[in-house]
């Protein structure tokens, strides 16, 4: 009976032992995840700032056709990369049948 008991001892021991090291393998990848994402979030608001700093020298100025072309395009492709993204909130998900919003 005791040697029963010392062996699930040992054994709870040694599940609990491999859950504490994934748990620290689950901090260690969100923390890296955390760190690409804050990475990322900053390579786009320079992206956005220089966007903005571009149109606000082309507003200031009468366009060429080929600028005006130039302009429209980057407005359609950014246009088009904020579709693919979508808004953080889901709040431009459209709703599916059976009232469940879809979500990416």
């Amino acid at each position: 009976m005791i040697a029963r008991i010392i062996c699930d001892i040992r054994d709870y021991l040694g599940a609990h032992r491999r859950i504490e090291e994934r748990i620290k393998l689950l901090e260690e990848h969100m923390a890296t995840a955390t760190e690409q994402l804050n990475a990322l979030s900053t390579k786009v608001d320079d992206l956005i700032a220089d966007v903005r700093a571009a149109l606000a020298v082309i507003n200031n100025d009468e366009l060429t056709p080929e600028a005006q072309n130039a302009l429209d395009q980057l407005s359609a492709k950014i246009e088009a990369f904020d579709s693919e993204v979508g808004d953080a909130d889901g709040s431009d998900t459209p709703e599916q049948p059976g009232g469940e919003t879809f979500r990416r």
